[in-house]
């Protein structure tokens, strides 16, 4: 379709079915996505890294009070919000796939927002996998959109580094940690172990829940002599 033709279908569109505000509901005349400038600027944002074993916070960005866990949590807000929880669910269960974009740009508001010693420097992106059926039948994968668009606003490689080989039922139906760690066992594998070796790892994904899936992630990575790994995710519950 020629270029004009498509921007005419464009404006045609917004006239017959005026873009809408997720949130409030107000006509986004002017503004990009589907969320309003003010709805964006009012979800709470963190400002520091996180334990991923205690939630404790860590102002220094340093030093890990549970140095087991193997990494740094980066959630950019919190799940608790209702406008950030219902972007979120709304991508993923929905497929509104523009909101990629929304949570990409959140998370390069907080990665900004951070101390300037938190350097990203020689640090790969790597998004979460979903497995193929998965990803098939929900046509995307939120991670990887989201990794793309902060791969992208920060000249960093992403690097499709992970491969889920096993398909895990949903962890939120599991009903204790055991079946869960069980459930997610053995579900990643590095693709090129080359491509991980000794470099530093943003791991992205769209929640931190449990952390048992991004823990899981991790293992395999450090197994693959990656350096410091930091999980950046757009909210932690």
């Amino acid at each position: 379709m020629l270029p004009y033709l498509i921007k005419f279908k464009e404006i045609a569109l917004d006239i017959l079915f005026p873009r809408i505000c997720l949130n409030c509901e107000k006509h986004l005349d002017g503004e990009n996505g589907f969320i309003c400038n003010a709805c964006f600027s009012s979800i709470k944002i963190n400002s520091a890294f996180f334990c991923p074993v205690c939630r404790g916070r860590l102002p220094d960005m340093e030093k890990i009070c549970h140095p087991k866990s193997r990494f740094f949590l980066a959630p950019a807000g919190e799940y608790s919000d209702p406008i950030l929880q219902k972007i979120i669910q709304s991508l993923k269960y929905q497929g509104i796939k523009n909101l990629a974009p929304v949570l990409g740009e959140f998370l390069i508001k907080y990665l900004n927002s951070l101390n300037p010693q938190c350097s990203m420097l020689n640090s790969i992106i790597i998004p979460i996998p979903l497995h193929k059926s998965r990803e098939r039948q929900r046509g995307f994968n939120q991670a990887k959109l989201m990794a793309e668009y902060v791969a992208g606003h920060f000249n960093l490689p992403l690097v499709e580094g992970l491969k889920r080989i096993k398909k895990t039922e949903s962890q939120a139906k599991m009903k204790n940690k055991g079946e869960r760690l069980k459930n997610i066992s053995g579900c990643f594998k590095v693709v090129n172990p080359e491509s991980v070796k000794e470099k530093n790892v943003i791991l992205i994904d769209d929640v931190f829940t449990t952390g048992d899936t991004i823990s899981e992630a991790v293992k395999i990575l450090k197994e693959n002599r990656c350096g410091k790994i930091i999980a950046l995710v757009a909210a932690k519950a």
